[in-house]
């Protein structure tokens, strides 16, 4: 906590020592608009912008990491219930082969030859 506080209040004294030292105004031309605004506060704003961006887009791609990792949790569960089912077959093969088989019944002419 008192690491936070710390880096908080450096970072807030580095921005205010920047914005006192540049005040300077500059003319900011974009197509056919003309503005002119504090150096600082141009700066810190972009600043603030590519934070912004930067937080959208790690916030999107965790989003997506986590739908990748749905998505390979969902065929996992489908990969074990198919290994189950098999195993469960494979069982049953077993029992099968061991409980005899009723031979079918003999015809009238293999009757007459035995």
């Amino acid at each position: 906590m008192k690491l936070k506080l710390f880096t908080g209040l450096a970072l807030l004294t580095l921005m205010l020592t920047y914005v006192v030292q540049n005040s300077a105004r500059v003319p900011i031309i974009f197509l056919k608009w003309e503005y002119d605004v504090s150096q600082a506060l141009l700066v810190l704003s972009s600043l603030l912008i590519g934070i912004a961006l930067g937080l959208i887009l790690s916030y999107t791609w965790k989003n997506k990491g986590k739908n990748q990792q749905k998505k390979a949790e969902k065929q996992a569960r489908k990969i074990k219930k198919e290994q189950d089912k098999l195993k469960k077959q494979q069982e049953k093969l077993p029992q099968e082969q061991e409980q005899p088989t009723a031979e079918p019944p003999m015809k009238p002419q293999e009757e007459e030859q035995l």
